[in-house]
């Protein structure tokens, strides 16, 4: 047999290059004290000739296997393997030894030429002597070797040119480390299982790998089933878009047990049913939210509003609803106030009715303060003034009501006195702040009162004849009459009033 015939393809041989090679425990058994010693002078030996003559006077052969398999002198560990006759020993050099020159012997001895070939194509670097062997190899389970494990790209690409079998193939793909060696097989023409595709789609971890493998797939089911898999978003819209049986699209909004991949799927689809239930019963708030923006259902939007567990969910649904009955009940009762904002927020919300109505009887002060906003009518903060459960609402209405007699009322009732004192600085009437005084309501009222007055004749009559110092203090620094101050100053039974009219003076 020539040399090159080595290298020509060996169809009886196909189907057994295709099975792992096993090799049969090999047991202990007592090395020779001698043979131990010619060991340790082949492996240690400083001279490189008594290495030499002790390896070739080995006679044990596992003491041969064990320098073929490691020692890193090449002549040695050759010289040691040349000496393995049992086949079980070769096998294990075979597959076993740290270098490829001992392993391409044992396969050589073996009679496993394609393997022998294979070992030095895959550990030399590309050179004129190494591609001339290259060149003649035929049998696709030597190429696939060398498509995995070559050392020099340029081989391991050449020798996958040179590979058509589908299985072979197949088994590259599940085995190369090189993932353009991975891809490109995939590729290849003799690749169209379906099964085969949706495996690599679903298993390997380069994104350009899969993607090569769903391009060649149609069947759509399969697709679906790597969909509902797949982290990377670019892979899943990819699949999506060679997906145009609805009905398997609907099986992945619903069924992925990935969120990412149901919510990249909403995004695309217009189902209006399908998303209605997706915003009703999808795990994922992500997911139900923006199902949510794509609906328009009035009884969904309104489920959702009213029952989610989620604030967001709530609020996104709340910003569609139209129904304002609804939209006030959600104001008044959610128990999220960005909800309840969301809520009054709402342009379908424009009734006055409806803001009093929130202002009224919401027991949150932000939510009457954001609803009052939106009212312009006096009579309606004069309502919300009687009517609001919250007492610092009731106050808030104050800003807005310049009617006479609510204001008096207010003031006349005192049933806060701040409040009413807030209520009185509202009033310039000089006549209604008279009666206001008459009335007596409090003493801090009265000086309040008082103290808005200018007419002189009636700040003079109250001076003297009002009990409290503190209102004929505020008299006094109102009037301008000097002989009134000058008798205030002598005759006022209060020292402090006194000495006030005296400062005026």
């Amino acid at each position: 047999m020539g040399f090159f015939d080595r290298f020509k393809k060996d169809k009886s041989d196909k189907k057994e290059d295709k099975k792992e090679k096993k090799i049969k425990e090999i047991p202990d058994v007592e090395i020779p004290e001698e043979e131990l010693m010619l060991k340790d002078i082949a492996m240690n030996s400083k001279n490189r000739n008594e290495r030499a003559v002790a390896a070739n006077s080995i006679t044990n052969q596992h003491v041969a296997l064990d320098l073929a398999k490691n020692v890193t002198d090449r002549a040695i560990r050759l010289i040691a393997a040349n000496k393995l006759e049992y086949e079980d020993l070769l096998w294990d050099a075979a597959l076993n030894s740290n270098f490829y020159d001992v392993r391409s012997f044992a396969y050589e001895r073996l009679g496993e030429n394609n393997k022998s070939i294979a070992e030095i194509v895959m550990n030399r670097k590309k050179s004129e002597e190494v591609t001339k062997i290259f060149e003649k190899i035929e049998d696709e389970n030597t190429l696939k070797d060398i498509a995995i494990g070559a050392k020099d790209k340029k081989y391991r690409k050449e020798a996958l040119e040179k590979i058509n079998d589908e299985e072979i193939l197949t088994d590259l793909i599940f085995k190369a480390k090189d993932k353009d060696i991975r891809k490109n097989a995939v590729l290849k023409d003799s690749i169209t299982n379906d099964e085969t595709l949706q495996k690599i789609a679903l298993t390997d971890s380069d994104s350009d790998v899969k993607i090569a493998a769903i391009n060649k797939i149609s069947d759509e089911e399969k697709l679906v089933e790597i969909a509902k898999e797949e982290e990377n978003a670019k892979i899943r819209n990819l699949i999506f878009s060679k997906i145009n049986n609805a009905d398997l699209l609907k099986d992945i909004a619903l069924n992925s047990s990935k969120s990412d991949v149901r919510l990249d799927l909403v995004k695309t689809i217009d189902d209006e049913d399908l998303l209605n239930e997706i915003a009703i019963n999808d795990s994922d708030n992500i997911v139900r939210s923006e199902a949510v923006k794509k609906i328009n259902d009035e009884d969904t939007l309104i489920k959702v509003a009213k029952s989610d567990s989620d604030r967001f969910v709530r609020q996104t649904a709340v910003n569609k609803i139209s129904n304002s009955s609804v939209l006030v009940d959600i104001a008044l009762n959610d128990d999220d106030p960005f909800v309840r904002s969301r809520a009054v927020s709402n342009p379908n919300l424009s009734s006055q009715e409806d803001f009093v109505n929130i202002a009224i009887n919401t027991t949150h002060e932000d939510i009457a303060v954001e609803a009052m906003k939106n009212i312009d009518d006096e009579s309606a903060y004069v309502k919300i003034l009687h009517e609001a459960k919250l007492e610092i609402v009731r106050k808030d209405t104050l800003d807005n009501i310049d009617n006479l007699k609510v204001l008096v009322e207010i003031i006349l009732a005192n049933k806060d006195l701040e409040f009413s004192l807030k209520a009185l600085n509202k009033i310039n009437d000089e006549e209604i702040l008279i009666k206001i005084y008459e009335q007596n309501v409090h003493e801090d009222i009265s000086v309040r009162a008082v103290s808005k007055i200018k007419s002189q004749k009636v700040l003079t009559n109250i001076l003297r004849t009002d009990d409290s110092w503190r209102v004929r203090e505020a008299c006094v620094k109102k009037i301008v009459s000097r002989k009134v101050l000058k008798d205030v100053s002598i005759n006022d039974e209060s020292e402090y009033v006194r000495n006030v009219a005296k400062n005026r003076l």
